[in-house]
């Protein structure tokens, strides 16, 4: 047996129970895992069967995934989708988790596609200092964004507005819809596209994109930062850091943080 979940709102309970039936699968439990949320479980007797109706879903617009029904799988499935909270101020959760939310902060969801979700640590590196920096107001440059998340992370924050850009349409896509599954679509601009044709400064830019890529764009980087801006990049190792700071002069670091064999350093302008 496998379980089709359908992330939707209440008012759309009933339209997606009628979807399901006429896919040939029947609902046969809400679950409210928070105020905002309601996921449709439908039992469906084999893997190919549920794809096939998840698909169909997605099609019609709709968050559906399809999870096991019980054993080893079903907990580890519960595992990866636990929410993730950053201290008091803020906590990413995807559409489907079945994880109670009540209580949380900040909740940002993530829907389907992109990458990045929040539990890597190049991602919680830069989210902590999102947390720990963002007062409210700033202009966001999210280079490389992959699913939004930090941006939607900096907006939930008090940030202003994002300009997000990436080189893979499927990252621009989720982070659009990402934006729209949490209220933001006006606040998030996700531009497909080299980070050369983004224009202006900003009070934020965030790159999560590794080592290469943050030396290969180092000068691009450093021009977007505005006078009293910061900029934030990751995904590379401890060890790498001074390497990478070198490139990104004339700013210099402020503050490292490390996890492991993962390191974000935040660079200001000198």
């Amino acid at each position: 047996m496998v379980i089709v979940v359908v992330a939707t709102s209440d008012d759309e309970v009933a339209g997606v129970r009628a979807l399901l039936s006429r896919l040939g699968a029947d609902a046969v439990q809400v679950v409210v895992p928070g105020a905002d949320r309601r996921l449709v479980l439908a039992a469906v007797h084999d893997e190919w069967a549920a794809e096939r109706i998840s698909s169909a879903l997605r099609g019609e617009g709709k968050v559906a995934v399809t999870r096991p029904d019980d054993g080893a799988r079903l907990a580890a499935w519960m595992e990866h989708t636990r929410p993730i909270a950053f201290g008091e101020r803020l906590s990413v959760c995807f559409a489907w988790s079945e994880h109670d939310r009540a209580g949380l902060p900040g909740l940002i969801e993530l829907g389907l596609g992109g990458f990045g979700n929040g539990a890597h640590p190049t991602t919680r590196l830069l989210v902590e200092e999102l947390v720990a920096r963002i007062a409210g107001g700033e202009r966001v440059l999210d280079v490389g964004c992959g699913s939004g998340v930090l941006g939607l992370c900096a907006l939930g924050l008090g940030a202003a507005r994002v300009v997000a850009v990436d080189l893979k349409p499927e990252a621009i896509e989720a982070t659009r819809r990402n934006a729209a599954l949490n209220g933001v679509e006006r606040r998030v601009e996700a531009t497909l596209g080299p980070l050369s044709a983004v224009e202006g400064t900003f009070e934020v830019v965030l790159a999560n994109i590794g080592r290469a890529a943050v030396v290969d764009l180092a000068g691009q980087l450093v021009a977007r930062v505005a006078p009293g801006g910061w900029l934030a990049v990751s995904g590379f190792s401890p060890s790498q850091c001074s390497l990478v700071a070198g490139f990104l002069g004339p700013l210099v670091e402020l503050e490292r943080r490390t996890s492991g064999e993962w390191a974000a350093m935040v660079l200001v302008p000198s």
